[in-house]
């Protein structure tokens, strides 16, 4: 067994022999989530009927471009389509959005600088674009950049690699000022990707991956936010790289939003599973209904004390 630490969560990952002597089936004190990697056959029968989920580790989130912006706001839902369209009305007013087909270094850094404010703002906050910055640098022309100004001062920034194997823009890193009163300006900023999309005659747009558990560095808020703008999440592998699957069984919700929640597969076949949501929560029979969505089968609610 391996303890690790991915921020204030703890995680323990182990192995066969470990499985095998059965340390996934007794009480584990040190860790808040139990994970077997790449789980074979036999280990999933064993260890599905005790609570752990099986699950990609990444998703990918996509929806079609649309040749307009009316045309794409018109697909979403009633009470989502009129928000959407206040939210477009409210943040175009007083504010300018400069794009760039190609990023200028210079605004890159100032997109960067706004982009550590962000990141300093949020609770486990990491600066993952620090990783891709001299990669943006040296490959401007395969970045798109959306920059949304208050008179002089850039509030929001949204950086888009251009993906050509899959026709698709793909939004990247996006950061906005903590200071700025946020009255729509994510929403804006993710629609207008979509116009961009269709100005650079994509057929995809892609909302990014994020990890498969929504509630600790990730918000639950997001996969909502996601999903009710049309965008579709599937399991990395589809469309980037190798993402084994894994067993995982959450212990504790104490570095975590109640409810928390992720995707997984209804069976071993990842490749024809259906996918299925799990909502954690300490609450008997918390509400799924608000994390319903057309990729996925259902949604299963799970008691944290039952598990």
């Amino acid at each position: 067994m391996e303890l690790t630490t991915y921020h204030d969560r703890r995680i323990a990952v182990l192995d066969a022999a470990d499985v095998a002597a059965g340390a996934a089936l007794r009480q584990t004190s040190d860790a808040h989530v139990l994970r077997v990697v790449d789980p074979t056959p036999e280990q999933y029968a064993e260890l599905t009927p005790h609570g752990f989920l099986f699950k990609p580790q990444w998703l990918f989130w996509t929806r079609p471009v649309y040749p307009t912006l009316d045309a794409y706001v018109d697909t979403l839902q009633p009470r989502m389509r009129k928000s959407t369209r206040h939210a477009m009305r409210r943040t175009a007013s007083g504010h300018r959005l400069e794009v760039e087909e190609t990023i200028d270094p210079a605004r890159l850094d100032a997109w960067f600088a706004l982009y550590e404010r962000h990141i300093a703002s949020l609770p486990r906050g990491t600066l993952y674009a620090a990783e891709d910055l001299e990669w943006f640098r040296t490959h401007p022309e395969q970045v798109a950049g959306l920059y949304l100004y208050s008179g002089d001062r850039m509030v929001a920034g949204l950086l888009c690699m251009k993906v050509p194997r899959h026709n698709m823009l793909r939004m990247t890193y996006y950061a906005c000022d903590p200071d700025h009163p946020d009255q729509g300006t994510t929403r804006f900023m993710y629609v207008q990707a979509g116009v961009v999309a269709a100005e650079l005659g994509h057929e995809v747009l892609s909302a990014g991956a994020d990890p498969n558990f929504y509630g600790h560095d990730v918000a639950t808020g997001l996969y909502l936010l996601k999903r009710r703008l049309g965008f579709r999440a599937d399991p990395l592998w589809h469309y980037e790289t190798d993402d084994p699957p894994v067993l995982e069984k959450v212990l504790s919700l104490d570095r975590c939003e109640d409810p928390s929640f992720c995707v997984g597969y209804a069976d071993y076949d990842v490749r024809r599973a259906p996918l299925t949501g799990h909502v954690i929560s300490r609450t008997p029979a918390p509400a799924t209904g608000p994390f319903h969505a057309p990729m996925l089968a259902s949604v299963v609610p799970h008691h944290l004390s039952d598990r």
